[in-house]
C-alpha cells in the first residue's frame, strides 16, 4: 500500500509512504481500510513537517540577510567616519613631507638618513590610505556580473603573499559553470581564505581548491592540511569581533572571516567550515549557478 505525499493546491508530490504485509493465506500483499487511513494521516503530517522546515529555512535566511543589512548599516557609518578622519589626518602627511623636501632640498641631499626616513614616512602614509580604501570598498553595493570562479581563484593566488613552501593545487575549477557574483568580492574571499590557510600552517603545507557543480549550486572548497579548527569554534570564527588570529595579517583591518561570510551572503551564497580540530580545515563556498538566483 502506497500513499503519496502531496503538497500545495497543485498537489506536488514530495515523496511517498508505503506499508507492506503479506497475506498469510495467499501470500499477496494487502492492506486494510484502516491501514490506508492511518497511512494517509501520517502522510499529511509528513507534508506539514516538510513545509514547516522549508518555511523555517526561508525565515532563517531572511533573518540572516536582515542582520547582515543592519550590520552593514552600522559598519558603514563607522567606516565613513573612519575614512573621513583618515583623509584629514593621514592625508596631510604626504603634503607636508613634500613641502619639507622642497624647502630643505639641499639639507636632505647631504643627509641620506633624513631623506630616506621622510620618503619612508610618505610611502607608509600613502599605503595606509590605500589599505583603508581597499578594505572599505567592500561595503559598497556589489555589481553582480557573470563570473568564472577559476579566474577569481587565479587572481587571488597572484595577489596573495605567501611562503614558497605553500603548495596550492587546483581541481575541477576550469569546468565549473559561470555564476552571478561580484568579481572583486569573490577574489577577496579566496584571497582571505588562502592567507588564513597559510597562516594556520605556519607557511608550510598544502592547499587544495576543489570545484564541483550541482544542478542549482556551484561549490568551491578550500582545503588545508593544517591543525584544524575545534568544532566549538566553527560559528565563532565568523563573528565580527573574533580575534583568534589577531595580527596574523598585517595591512588588513582584522575583520577576517566575518568579511568572507558577509560577502558570500551578499552574493546570495553561503560559507561553511568543516574540521575536527586535528586534521586540517575545509571552507565550503556555495554560489547559485547563473540563472538560478532566487
Amino acid at each position: 500500500m502506497i500513499v503519496p505525499l502531496l503538497a500545495g493546491d497543485d498537489e506536488q508530490a514530495l515523496g511517498a509512504f508505503s506499508v507492506f504485509g503479506p497475506d498469510s493465506n495467499t501470500g499477496r500483499i494487502v492492506g486494510s481500510e484502516w491501514d490506508e487511513k492511518v497511512l494517509t494521516c501520517l502522510a499529511h503530517y509528513a507534508v506539514l513537517a516538510i513545509q514547516n522546515e522549508s518555511r523555517q529555512q526561508a525565515l532563517r535566511i531572511s533573518q540572516q540577510q536582515h542582520w547582515t543589512a543592519e550590520t552593514f548599516a552600522a559598519v558603514g557609518d563607522i567606516s565613513a567616519n573612519l575614512l573621513h578622519n583618515m583623509n584629514n589626518k593621514v592625508g596631510i602627511i604626504p603634503v607636508r613631507i613634500q613641502a619639507i623636501q622642497d624647502k630643505y632640498r639641499s639639507m636632505l641631499e647631504n643627509d641620506a638618513y633624513l631623506g630616506n626616513s621622510l620618503a619612508e614616512i610618505e610611502r607608509s602614509a600613502m599605503e595606509a590610505m590605500q589599505i583603508v580604501q581597499e578594505n572599505l570598498s567592500h561595503l559598497r553595493p556589489i555589481r553582480l556580473e557573470k563570473v568564472h570562479i577559476a579566474s577569481c581563484v587565479s587572481d587571488a593566488i597572484h595577489a596573495v603573499q605567501i611562503s614558497p613552501d605553500i603548495h596550492i593545487k587546483l581541481e575541477g575549477l576550469d569546468d565549473l559553470p559561470m555564476v552571478m557574483a561580484g568579481g572583486q568580492s569573490l577574489v577577496f574571499v579566496f584571497k582571505n581564505l588562502i592567507e588564513n590557510a597559510s597562516s594556520a600552517m605556519d607557511g608550510n603545507g598544502d592547499i587544495t581548491i576543489l570545484g564541483l557543480a550541482g544542478p542549482k549550486w556551484v561549490t568551491t572548497s578550500v582545503i588545508d592540511n593544517g591543525p584544524g579548527i575545534a568544532p566549538e569554534m566553527h560559528d565563532r570564527i565568523f563573528e565580527l569581533d573574533f580575534t583568534g588570529r589577531a595580527g596574523a595579517h598585517p595591512g588588513r583591518l582584522g575583520f577576517g572571516l566575518w568579511w568572507v561570510k558577509t560577502l558570500m551572503t551578499r552574493l546570495g551564497g553561503s560559507v561553511e567550515v568543516e574540521s575536527d580540530g586535528r586534521h586540517g580545515t575545509t571552507f565550503i563556498l556555495r554560489l547559485p549557478r547563473e540563472g538560478n538566483r532566487s
